[in-house]
């Protein structure tokens, strides 16, 4: 299988801990490059990726140019995370990356 060039951006340092489910999303917050590659990786497992970000980084646009995520232009709620497989917080800010985490440890507890 070839891989487009914004898939590339994922090297081969990055590995998936999880099964994709194809009838759940997996969500990548931040726009920046780490989360270009972790985006980037997840498209590779055939998974459906939101990105949440105000911003992107040159490779975050290329996965969306790509149509191989969808971006919302926004930092996500809990309501977007309940139905998450993985939610990845990459933004760069540590304490944006905490309430991504205590959003997404909410919103799992809300579903189980």
């Amino acid at each position: 299988m070839t891989s487009t060039p914004a898939q590339r951006v994922a090297r081969d340092r990055t590995r998936l801990l999880a099964f994709p489910r194809p009838d759940r999303v997996a969500v990548v917050v931040g726009g920046g490059p780490v989360a270009a590659r972790r985006a980037a990786a997840l498209t590779r497992a055939h998974t459906p990726v939101v990105v949440f970000a105000p911003e992107l980084c040159d490779d975050a646009f290329d996965l969306l140019a790509e149509r191989l995520v969808t971006w919302e232009n926004r930092w996500p709620t809990g309501a977007d995370l309940r139905g998450a497989w993985l939610v990845h917080a990459a933004t760069g800010d540590s304490r944006l990356d905490a309430l991504v985490c205590d959003l997404a440890s909410r919103a799992r507890s809300d579903v189980a």
